[in-house]
């Protein structure tokens, strides 16, 4: 299943241009120099150290709140938003808050759900 979570590609648009954007699994991601989508937050959200349920709270993002998304990471599945994933949104919302959301809470077309 984690192969198949892998082999899905997210496309955003930035500066005029198509950029392919991979979700990878946590050991083997990537710093992005910018933001690869954006998107409001579903319901009020988690925002974790580390892009696994298990790791800190860092605090909550209210629903409807906009962050952009840096990177995606591939780990561990979980229920949230009222569905089933295993793909985590590196964010940052408007506040400055940086950390890690489960992706099926965030509205984007940016990365695939």
């Amino acid at each position: 299943m984690a192969a198949v979570a892998c082999a899905l590609i997210g496309t955003a648009l930035t500066g005029g241009s198509a950029m392919a954007s991979t979700p990878v699994p946590t050991d083997v991601r990537t710093v992005q120099s910018g933001p690869t989508g954006h998107g409001p937050t579903l319901e009020a959200v988690t925002l974790r150290a580390e892009p696994t349920t298990q790791s800190a709270a860092l605090g909550v993002i209210p629903k409807g709140s906009k962050v952009l998304i840096y990177e995606g990471a591939v780990h561990g599945m979980y229920k949230a938003c009222g569905k089933r994933g295993n793909l985590w949104l590196h964010v940052v919302d408007r506040m400055g808050a940086e950390g890690w959301v489960v992706r099926t809470c965030v509205k984007t077309n940016a990365w695939p759900s």
